[in-house]
Formats: C-alpha cells, structure tokens, sequence
C-alpha cells in the first residue's frame, strides 16, 4: 500500500487507557469552538501488571497509519453529554477518521513525525456540544459540512507547527 494511499479501516480509536491519559494530559496543539487537538509521543513499554511479575512488555501499536516507516494513531473523544444521537457522534467519527487518514502525509511533512519521533497518538475531543436545534437531522449535510470544516481548520493549524 503507498504511503498517500492510506486503508479507510486503518484509523479506528483504540488507543489504550494509557494512551488517552498521556495525550489529554497535554497542551492542545490545536482548538476550535468545538474540538480540541493532543498530541504525544507515546511510551510503547508498559509495565508488569504486578511489581513482582515479569519484566516490561514491549507493545506493537494497535489500530496505526503508516506513513513509509512512521506509524500514528487516532483517538476519538466524542462523549454522549456533547453529541446527544449516536447518529451524530457516528457522523463526526466518520468525518475525523476520513480527515485525519488524507491529511496524514502532509502532517508528517509539518514535522509531527520524524526519525527521532516514529511513533505518535493524536487525540481528537469534542469540547462543545452540537446543539440539537440548530441541526434538525442528526445526519443532515449541512452538519456534516460544519463537522467537516471545524475538523479542517484544526489540522490547518497543526499543518501551520503552531500550538493552541
């Protein structure tokens, strides 16, 4: 498979506990009205689930994107209290994963990914609730399209290297 060309199944949030918790746990590199963008370096040795067991266990990352010999990984944060119809949440799942898999190249272009950072988890969060009145349809186009553009401009900021 060619690095611009990209499975649509290849992006699916599952990232670990561990993972999300490391990522949300720093500064924003991006923000609109509704999402939030983090991004980190994660730590691929877990420890023993007792301190007397054995050693460290290196992992593999789950659910990646590979980008010639780099890998990066999506986490979704869509909550129920945010995104009341599944449809809805469904449909900004939908449009973050698409988004995220064509831009892939031009964000390890940015520098996101490089020799010394193979390997990185971006955590995607829905800050702010889509109010049900403004969008009649949980899956209208108009929706889509405003999902679609608030999720572009993020990642125009992350193409620009600044941070939130």
């Amino acid at each position: 498979m060619s690095p611009t060309r990209l499975s649509p199944l290849a992006l699916k949030p599952r990232l670990a506990s561990a993972d999300f918790q490391q990522a949300l746990g720093t500064r924003p590199v991006a923000r609109s009205a509704h999402f939030t963008v983090h991004f980190a370096i994660p730590s691929l040795v877990r420890p023993g689930k007792l301190s007397t067991g054995p050693a460290p266990e290196q992992v593999e990352p789950v659910d990646e994107v590979r980008t010639h010999h780099r890998v990066w990984r999506l986490g979704l944060v869509i909550p129920k209290k945010m995104a009341r119809r599944s449809v809805t949440r469904s449909l900004i799942k939908h449009q973050a994963r698409e988004l995220f898999r064509l831009h892939a190249p031009a964000l390890e272009q940015a520098g996101w990914l490089s020799d010394q950072r193979p390997v990185c988890n971006w955590v995607l969060r829905l800050k702010a609730p889509w109010p049900k009145q403004d969008w009649p349809s949980a899956a209208s186009e108009p929706l889509k399209q405003a999902v679609r553009a608030e999720i572009l401009a993020v990642l125009a900021h992350c193409l620009k290297g600044e941070r939130a």
